[in-house]
């Protein structure tokens, strides 16, 4: 029959007590304490109460070598809130030290946003809101997707043959930048939220309210931190609106608000040039710059 829970406690503060003595009664407790473990089993409804958690911190603190799952195990199965595993404990401390990943901003945290960053770098903020209404429907679409997710939906491409090996090495390279920034910024990769994966050719991957790529990102980071005074931030709303705003005024004429440099800049934030096929984007961009208050409900 299973000893009392207040029994067991006892029985365990005596052998504590012995391993303070001296080293050789040390060892030798720690073994009959593991061998006692073994022969009785606490219930569930008193496991909250076991005193086995002491005589584990004695046991790491001499430093001596034993099976902790086994006497986890023997606390309870089904109960790892406490398990005393030195590693375990200290990748849920690293965990528990991570930063949180900011969530949605609202529609008036965006266009506050855009008002810094119009008054930072020329751009007109209704062009920003535009953007930002087309790229990520004022913050509410972000990316829903973890970059394990994109890099699997990544792999599955290359593997059929419909992603082509330098995409497929450029994405292994944007793994590699966001992992970084990742670990810069504090945040635990895992938890990051990115761009699905498209249904047309290509990757997901985008970041944050202005949607750069990882390798994209880096190119600005510089200016963006000069207008900040921090380390800049992809998922960080105003850091995120001042990059964006940053790369549209390379475009000459935006920060003189000509609309047709406005449009030339919208085609070439998406796709890297100003072709007349991306004709459809600028449209849509610049038809919110003038409409985004419909959005801000």
């Amino acid at each position: 029959m299973p000893l009392r829970a207040e029994q067991l406690k006892i029985k365990l503060k005596n052998i504590r007590n012995y391993l303070r003595e001296a080293p050789l009664i040390q060892k030798l407790a720690i073994f009959l304490t593991i061998g006692f473990l073994s022969l009785y089993q606490v219930s569930s409804a008193q496991a909250a109460e076991s005193p086995i958690q002491d005589v584990l911190n004695l046991i790491q603190k001499s430093n001596i070598a034993t099976d902790i799952q086994t006497i986890n195990k023997s606390n309870d199965s089904n109960d790892t809130s406490n398990v005393p595993m030195q590693n375990n404990g200290q990748a849920r401390n690293n965990s528990q030290n991570k930063k949180t990943i900011p969530g949605k901003p609202s529609p008036q945290e965006i266009e506050k946003a855009a008002d810094f960053a119009s008054q930072k770098t020329g751009v007109d903020k209704n062009f920003l809101m535009g953007e930002l209404a087309v790229e990520t429907s004022l913050g509410q679409n972000v990316g829903a997707c973890t970059y394990k997710q994109v890099e699997d939906g990544a792999q599955q491409r290359y593997d059929r043959g419909s992603l082509s090996a330098s995409s497929w090495d450029t994405f292994q390279q944007r793994k590699n930048i966001i992992e970084k920034l990742a670990g810069d910024l504090g945040y635990d990769p895992d938890d990051l939220r990115v761009s699905c994966n498209p249904p047309y050719t290509g990757t997901g991957g985008a970041m944050g309210v202005s949607q750069f790529m990882p390798d994209t990102w880096t190119s600005y980071e510089k200016r963006v931190e000069a207008i900040v005074n921090h380390v800049p931030d992809p998922w960080n709303v105003t850091d995120g609106v001042v990059a964006l705003a940053v790369k549209l005024s390379d475009t000459p004429g935006v920060i003189q608000h000509n609309v047709l440099a406005e449009r030339d800049a919208a085609k070439y934030y998406l796709s890297g040039s100003i072709s007349s096929r991306y004709e459809w984007y600028a449209n849509e961009v610049m038809y919110w710059a003038q409409n985004y208050s419909s959005l801000m409900s």
